[in-house]
């Protein structure tokens, strides 16, 4: 099961992460429940650190998995929220045409937190699909 997720990285992916790279400029929504878990300065360290390394995975072709996506075999779903600003609509797609036996679930109106706005649904759903046949 996975949301929010992206195989390889884009220069568009890049410019989004660049722009919510100083988390004093995040919305207290989104950051004072980490800021609460890691202090401001660990969130920045650990979201800085997290940016970097996207960085040097596109210096380096881009490739987060995007080769070993044939090797998944066991079910798969894919939940997205279509208005996501950290994941354009392609990486969803991806994961879905190269994972074999994968499910994907779009939230039409979700953004990139669909697992907090939708908490009651997205847990339903994943339950289901946990407790489904294929994944028994």
């Amino acid at each position: 099961m996975i949301w929010g997720a992206n195989a390889y990285i884009l220069p568009g992916d890049l410019e989004a992460f660049e722009k919510i790279r100083d988390v004093s400029k995040w919305s207290s929504r989104m950051a004072d429940p980490l800021i609460k878990l890691y202090t401001k300065d660990g969130l920045q360290e650990m979201w800085g650190s997290w940016c970097d390394t996207m960085v040097e995975i596109f210096k380096n072709g881009g490739d987060i998995c995007k080769s070993s996506l044939a090797d998944i075999q066991c079910p798969t779903l894919i939940l997205h929220g279509h208005k996501d600003p950290l994941v354009a609509q392609e990486h969803p797609m991806h994961l879905l045409e190269n994972i074999r036996n994968a499910r994907l679930h779009v939230y039409p109106e979700g953004k990139h937190n669909i697992h907090l706005k939708y908490a009651e649904d997205f847990n339903a759903i994943v339950s289901k699909f946990i407790m489904s046949d294929s994944c028994l």
